[in-house]
C-alpha cells in the first residue's frame, strides 16, 4: 500500500539529518508565521535545521510571532571543500595553517620525502542539507536569491512542498498541496498532527493560529471552511494567544500608516467584470500623512482584506524622496503577476511582481496607462 503524501513528508523528515527551511521572497505574514512554526517543531523533536527567508528583515519581522529568532535573509555555506593529500608514500609531520589578505595558506611538511601537485586533490563535500521544506512557495523561482544562487542544489535535494496556492506548480519531490485550505499554517497544522500532536505547544500553536489569522484577514475572507475553524478552534484549546496575534497584526499600526491606509481606500477603483483592483498614493500622501516608505507592505495587505474577491491588485506609489513611479502586482489564480507585468520588464513571482516606470511625469495618466494594459490581459469572468 502506498504512503500518502502527508506520511511520505513524516518519513522524509525523520531520516533527514539537517534540513533547510524555506519560503517565498517578499513573505507573506502566512509564510512567516508558517516558517516560526517549523522552527519550533523542529527544535522540540530534536532536528538540526536552518530557516532562510530571502530578504528577511528581523526590524521588520512580527515580534510577537515565536521562532522568527533562527530566521536568516540569506543561505550560508551550502556544502563543503575537500582536500585530499595521498600521504602514503611521504607521511605528514606537520600542520600549520594562517588566513592572509582573504586566502588560507596552509604549510604541510612530510616526515620523509615529498609530495607532488598529482598527490592532491579538490573535491566537494557533502551538501549541508539533505531534505528542503519549502512553505507557501508556489515555485522554484519564487525563492528569490536562493534560486538563482543555489539551483543545482534545490535540483538535486528532496523538497517536500507545503502550501493552499492554486497555482503552485507542485515542484517538491514531496507536495501537500491543498487548495481548499484557508492558509498554510493549517496544512502544517494538520503534518504536526500526525506526526506528534503532543509537540505541539502554546507558541506552536500561537504560530499557526496567526497564519490562519493572518491570510483570512482575521476570517473575513469567503475562502473560509469549517475545516479552517476547526483547526482554529483546536489550536485555541492548544494555548495559541488569539488577542496577542490580532495586536501584532493589525493594533499596532501607527498612526500614520493608518492615514496612509485612509487615503489608499479614499482612491480606490475596480473592474469588477474583470477582477481587477487598482489604487495610487502619491509622494504628497506620504509626506502629509507621515508614514515611511516601508508602510506600502501593509497598505497592500489591506487592499487584499478589502476587496478578497479581486484577482489582480495594483498599487502605484511614489517614494518618499524623488524618484521613479514603483507599479506593485499581487495576483490571485489564474493569473500571473510576472506574466502581467512581462512587457514592463517586471521582477518578482506569480503571485507578487513589481517595476518602476522610467519616466514619470503624470503620475496619473501612468497609472492609467498601466491599469488599461493589465486590463486589456485579462478576460472578463463570466457572471
Amino acid at each position: 500500500m502506498s504512503l500518502t503524501p502527508q506520511r511520505q513528508a513524516i518519513e522524509h523528515f525523520q531520516r533527514a539529518k539537517r534540513i533547510l527551511v524555506v519560503t517565498r521572497e517578499h513573505a507573506s505574514h502566512d509564510a512567516l508565521a508558517s516558517v516560526a512554526a517549523c522552527s519550533l517543531f523542529l527544535t522540540k523533536i530534536g532536528k538540526a535545521f536552518d530557516v532562510v527567508v530571502p530578504g528577511f528583515d528581523k526590524a521588520e519581522a512580527l515580534g510577537f510571532l515565536p521562532g522568527l529568532d533562527a530566521v536568516s535573509g540569506s543561505v550560508g555555506a551550502m556544502r563543503s571543500a575537500r582536500i585530499t593529500l595521498d600521504v602514503s608514500r611521504a607521511p605528514i609531520g606537520e600542520l600549520s595553517y594562517d588566513v592572509r589578505d582573504g586566502k588560507l595558506e596552509m604549510a604541510l611538511v612530510p616526515k620523509k620525502g615529498e609530495w607532488t601537485a598529482k598527490d592532491l586533490v579538490f573535491s566537494h563535500g557533502e551538501d549541508r542539507y539533505d531534505l528542503v521544506l519549502a512553505v507557501d512557495t508556489p515555485d522554484m523561482a519564487s525563492l528569490g536569491p536562493l534560486m538563482r544562487d543555489h539551483a543545482a542544489f534545490l535540483h538535486r535535494t528532496t523538497v517536500v512542498n507545503v502550501d493552499r496556492d492554486p497555482g503552485n506548480e507542485l515542484w517538491g519531490q514531496v507536495n501537500l498541496v491543498d487548495l481548499n485550505a484557508a492558509a498554510t499554517g493549517e496544512i502544517l497544522f494538520r503534518l504536526f498532527q500526525a506526526w506528534d500532536r503532543s509537540h505541539i505547544d502554546e507558541d506552536i500553536a500561537t504560530a499557526l493560529l496567526a497564519g490562519v489569522i493572518a491570510k483570512t484577514r482575521s476570517f473575513r475572507t469567503p475562502d473560509i471552511t469549517p475545516e479552517a475553524l476547526t483547526s482554529a478552534s483546536e489550536l485555541v484549546s492548544l494555548g495559541a494567544r488569539r488577542e496577542a496575534i490580532v495586536h501584532g497584526l493589525w493594533r499596532r499600526r501607527s498612526v500614520p500608516t493608518l492615514k496612509l491606509w485612509g487615503r489608499c481606500l479614499s482612491r480606490l477603483e475596480h473592474d469588477r467584470d474583470r477582477g481587477l483592483v487598482w489604487s495610487l498614493l502619491t509622494r504628497q500622501d506620504l509626506a502629509e500623512t507621515g508614514a515611511a516608505d516601508d508602510a506600502l507592505d501593509d497598505v497592500v495587505y489591506e487592499l487584499i482584506g478589502y476587496a478578497p474577491e479581486a484577482k489582480v491588485i495594483l498599487l502605484a506609489s511614489e517614494p518618499a524622496s524623488p524618484g521613479p513611479l514603483r507599479i506593485s502586482i499581487h495576483t490571485n489564480a489564474p493569473f500571473s503577476a510576472i506574466d502581467l507585468g512581462r512587457p514592463f520588464d517586471a521582477t518578482g513571482t506569480p503571485s507578487h511582481a513589481s517595476f518602476m516606470m522610467k519616466e514619470t511625469k503624470d503620475v496619473i495618466a501612468d497609472m492609467n496607462a498601466v491599469v488599461e494594459k493589465i486590463r486589456g490581459a485579462m478576460r472578463p469572468s463570466k457572471a
